[in-house]
């Protein structure tokens, strides 16, 4: 039986890793993939392997976490190709027979392996994107990103601000216009369906539902997420009406990252309905809203204005957004835990 080897960082994974992958599986029985990462790297590699894991599922593929801190490129160290062999040779069970790449690495790292070389779509023709180029831009290249790790790309854009600033219609307008999806307040869904009034213990599942609306919504977008107010407005409103915290929320409300806020001034007329009872505290609420966000040390654009001017103004930020790299701190062990990803 022969053995091939495909190695890379995947950094991220992408279409392209799978086309290598699926392709190097053809011409072999058994097919070793070595995932390579170093500490420094902004998407951790334990996170890479488990995507890679839920990638390839097939047990002739077999996958293995490299965590060598290995040079680069062959300019940064004299014994660069040795060290590389080395590597492999630990980290693979048997003799490898084929190498498979994308790189022009491979036919000189085959030689150092004593094994043949098969090169696939070193141009790119079949798959045009590297990982580089989606850590730069991922919404540019959002076809090319497997739907399995697309919600750590989604870029996450938060509409707050207190009642009747017009969150909720803006917030449609947006998804409308960029094609994606967008969460409702869950705290309205949430209370239009109860039996009776609020009370102090309706905010935790609240706060829960709203994230795992979140969580859930993410996995269709399509690269972008508005939500509809957030976890900080639940912690404002609670401590509003009960002067009370609830630790698993608060946690969440001051430690979620988002990439954008839009904070929706109260230049618009308030409108009454029988979920709204703060009219005659638009200024104080205002405030504390702003507070909340200095709190959380949330970022935000200041959207002011009739609708129309607010809608403009908006979509321009979006815009501008679109094009931005990832958000390396969604990567992180704690917005993962914080958002369940774990």
């Amino acid at each position: 039986m022969n053995h091939g080897l495909v190695l890379g960082k995947f950094y991220p994974p992408h279409k392209g890793h799978i086309h290598l992958i699926t392709e190097a599986k053809k011409n072999c029985d058994e097919l070793t993939v070595l995932v390579c990462s170093l500490q420094a790297e902004l998407i951790p590699g334990e996170l890479r392997f488990d995507w890679m894991q839920s990638l390839f599922p097939d047990p002739k593929i077999h996958l293995v976490w490299v965590q060598d801190e290995n040079p680069q490129y062959p300019e940064e160290h004299p014994d660069f190709w040795n060290l590389w062999r080395e590597t492999i040779e630990s980290h693979t069970k048997r003799k490898v027979d084929f190498l498979f790449t994308s790189e022009e690495y491979g036919e000189p790292l085959s030689k150092v392996l004593g094994c043949k070389h098969t090169l696939i779509d070193l141009n790119r023709s079949h798959v045009p994107v590297s990982a580089s180029k989606i850590r730069e831009s991922p919404l540019t290249y959002w076809e090319w990103i497997p739907e399995l790790i697309r919600p750590y790309f989604v870029k996450r854009i938060v509409l707050t601000g207190s009642e009747s600033v017009g969150k909720t219609s803006l917030a449609e307008t947006l998804s409308k216009h960029f094609q994606t999806n967008w969460i409702p307040e869950f705290a309205r869904e949430y209370l239009e369906t109860k039996e009776g009034p609020m009370d102090e213990s309706d905010f935790l599942p609240i706060a829960k539902g709203h994230l795992l609306s979140e969580i859930e919504m993410a996995k269709t977008s399509n690269g972008i997420l508005f939500l509809d107010t957030d976890l900080l407005t639940t912690k404002v409103y609670l401590e509003r009406y009960y002067e009370s915290e609830i630790p698993w929320l608060t946690e969440r409300a001051l430690g979620l990252k988002y990439d954008d806020s839009l904070f929706l001034d109260i230049d618009v007329p308030w409108m009454k309905d029988k979920l709204r009872d703060l009219g005659e505290e638009r200024e104080s609420m205002r405030t504390r809203f702003l507070q909340a966000m200095k709190e959380a040390n949330r970022k935000f654009h200041l959207i002011r204005g009739d609708y129309s001017t607010r809608e403009q103004k908006a979509i321009e930020i979006v815009t501008q957004l679109k094009s931005k790299p990832m958000n390396p701190e969604i990567f992180t062990l704690e917005q993962r835990r914080l958002r369940n990803f774990e």
